[in-house]
């Protein structure tokens, strides 16, 4: 899937602003190169004893933006009790992911989920698109205004997206460590094409909302088997 103009698709931030957002839970997410057919990290995740539970995971169908992502086709979410990256018990999983990927990406931190069950419910049907972002915080007040009022207007629109998820990261492996990344869903790659389509008025203001708030931001589209 192509990304281009899916920067409307940022302005969820507005998990910041969210009065529905819930309690937090720790999220370690995961970009990696695997090849065809090869489940092997996969199944480690499955069968980790962490305290982590495999939320979302499935491919990778392009990526837009600034950060220097190296190649990668797959993903993953997990859900933890605690973070992992900071944790000694945890450095045997992540080594043993490393080992058995290429190009393996991690970013960590709590994570708000918008309802409760957000995470719990299928995802497969969906097309996914996980923003990662650095904030310039000139104006922080500006930018929440600018957040409110974008995503009300999105959120009018026919075939728009949803917010899933909302996690300020603290910790990265290989990769310079973001600010933030949001988690981001149509209920399918037909819904997105349509409304990127019908929208590209507010396209526009999306990306002025970029160059004016973000010092550094990329799109990964996804298609998740969860």
């Amino acid at each position: 899937m192509k990304i281009h103009n899916n920067l409307a698709l940022g302005l969820i931030v507005s998990a910041l602003l969210s009065q529905t957002a819930q309690a937090q839970s720790s999220a370690l997410f995961g970009l990696y190169q695997a090849a065809a057919n090869d489940n092997r990290v996969v199944t480690i995740l499955e069968n980790n004893t962490q305290g982590c539970v495999l939320r979302r995971e499935g491919k990778t169908t392009g990526t837009q933006g600034d950060y220097k992502l190296a190649q990668v086709n797959r993903f993953f979410l997990l859900e933890c009790q605690q973070a992992q990256l900071v944790q000694l018990s945890s450095q045997a999983l992540i080594t043993e992911l490393d080992d058995s990927s290429e190009n393996l990406m991690l970013v960590e931190g709590p994570m708000l989920k918008f309802t409760g069950l957000a995470l719990q419910q299928p995802g497969a049907e969906r097309s996914y698109i996980f923003k990662l972002s650095d904030y310039n915080n000139l104006t922080p007040q500006q930018r929440r205004g600018d957040v409110k009022k974008l995503s009300a207007q999105a959120q009018q629109r026919q075939y728009h997206y949803s917010t899933e998820a909302f996690i300020r990261i603290n910790d990265a492996f290989g990769i310079a460590r973001p600010d933030e990344l949001v988690v981001l869903y149509y209920r399918s790659e037909a819904e997105g094409q349509k409304f990127r389509q019908q929208n590209l008025g507010l396209m526009r203001q999306v990306g002025e909302f970029n160059q004016r708030h973000l010092t550094k931001y990329s799109y990964i589209g996804a298609q998740s088997n969860l």
